[in-house]
């Protein structure tokens, strides 16, 4: 479990990390911000969330990371025995519902830009179901449960 627990956080801290990097104005893989809208956002503005909302965002996203980790006992919480597995549950759920969405009509009317449309149903919508499914299995393996 100590595997998927750290693959887990490695890449949540990774993305994380972009996100940051967003925020201070870096906007790698692309090069102005109406092309990573289009690809990472989807929404029909050109315009990139602000810098903290970009941070929040990060901070949404690495915080599951440290989660899977406390899930897999690789790191302690001083929090009940019980708020590490509704915490890993929640973000299952998360994970869950992101990943789904990307396949729903509604969804795609909200963000239907291009590449971000098709990299939705081919990369961030699944990776959000393998998370969610990595999730799962750290729950269903935890001991005490």
């Amino acid at each position: 479990m100590s595997v998927i627990a750290l693959a887990i956080f490695l890449l949540l801290t990774a993305i994380a990390g972009i996100h940051v990097l967003w925020g201070t104005g870096v906007r790698w893989p692309c090069k102005a911000d109406a092309e990573l809208v289009s690809t990472v956002v989807g929404h029909k503005s050109d315009k990139m969330p602000t810098p903290n909302q970009c941070y929040l965002a990060a901070l949404a996203i690495y915080i599951p990371g440290t989660i899977a980790l406390m899930l897999a006992g690789l790191i302690d919480a001083s929090v009940t025995a019980s708020t590490i597995p509704l915490a890993g549950a929640a973000a299952a759920l998360v994970f869950l519902g992101r990943g789904i969405a990307g396949y729903i009509p509604a969804w795609r009317e909200r963000f239907p830009r291009e590449p971000f449309a098709t990299l939705d149903r081919r990369c961030y919508s699944p990776l959000c179901l393998l998370l969610a499914a990595g999730f799962l299995i750290l729950l269903i393996n935890k001991p005490g449960l």
